[in-house]
């Protein structure tokens, strides 16, 4: 009995001791947004339908320190436009959620949608030209107020796809940095114009110039840059990437026809560019533009 007693205490022992491990939080992970406890409490408006519409009475986030975006990444807010890149991820049917920071910038149209239709425009690229349908319950803020909005992706009378609003926040503070150019249309609108003095065609171009160009051949897929060059019969000279083009997550691309640039080939288009990078001297360059196309 001694031995045997002897034995247990030994296993017991020789137990390694697990220390308690802290619950792990998955940036992004589950079905509601990246950080809900840093979201302020909001009050329910009346008028809802079959979904709880919140509007946050007077709250407003501050940014002390100037930097831009840190208000929105404090309610881990995505920029307007990366929610219609991978909408597959944030469905109301599915019951997901996120909180998308933008700007409002003014009458939008979305049939049948519950609430006043506005447009919630991506400051942090297209230089106002990306913007997505956002549907507030009660009064909407005034056209260039920013805000933070919580919602998820649902489907108007026209099978088109606009952003249920269920909570909304006012951002404080500056603006990230646009270019020096007059902002864009909302909607992916191509304008028709001259434009600013200095251009110059796109085989001549310097980082961060305005540019003319003629589309040789459409990209074949999301983010695949749209070959051009000086005209549509030159030389091939770049491969040049519109505001939002990229791919989306997993490949799951859901976006409309009117959430696409349109270019046709034969046509004069400027826009202002960022970098000119190459992978090789000899390669073609590649050009990401900042600001919306433009018929010249």
């Amino acid at each position: 009995m001694r031995t045997i007693a002897f034995l247990l205490v030994l296993a017991a022992c020789g137990e390694p001791r697990r220390e308690a491990q802290p619950a792990r939080t998955e940036p992004g992970g589950g079905s509601g947004p990246r950080d809900a406890a840093a979201r302020p409490p909001t009050t329910f408006v009346d008028g809802a339908d079959d979904v709880a519409i919140a509007h946050d009475a007077g709250v407003t986030v501050d940014d002390p320190g100037g930097g831009a975006g840190s208000a929105a990444d404090a309610l881990g807010a995505l920029p307007a436009w990366q929610a219609v890149v991978d909408r597959d991820r944030y469905l109301a049917r599915r019951n997901q959620r996120a909180v998308l920071a933008g700007r409002i910038g003014g009458e939008a149209i979305a049939p049948g949608a519950r609430g006043v239709v506005r447009w919630l425009v991506d400051e942090t690229e297209g230089n106002g030209a990306l913007a997505v349908r956002v549907a507030i319950s009660g009064k909407a803020p005034a056209d260039g107020e920013r805000v933070a909005v919580e919602g998820a992706w649902t489907l108007d009378d026209q099978r088109r796809w606009y952003w249920q609003v269920t909570s909304m926040s006012t951002l404080d503070g500056p603006a990230p940095p646009a270019p020096p150019d007059p902002p864009s249309t909302p909607g992916h609108l191509v304008g028709t114009g001259s434009p600013p003095s200095g251009w110059r065609p796109i085989s001549k171009a310097r980082d961060g110039g305005i540019v003319t160009f003629g589309v040789v051949r459409t990209p074949r897929g999301e983010g695949d840059g749209w070959l051009v060059a000086d005209d549509s019969f030159s030389p091939p000279f770049a491969y040049l990437y519109l505001p939002g083009e990229r791919p989306s997550y997993g490949g799951h691309d859901l976006r409309h026809p009117d959430e696409r640039w349109v270019l046709k080939r034969g046509v004069t288009y400027w826009v202002r560019i960022d970098r000119i990078r190459r992978r090789t001297p000899e390669d073609l360059a590649r050009i990401k533009a900042t600001t919306a196309p433009t018929k010249f």
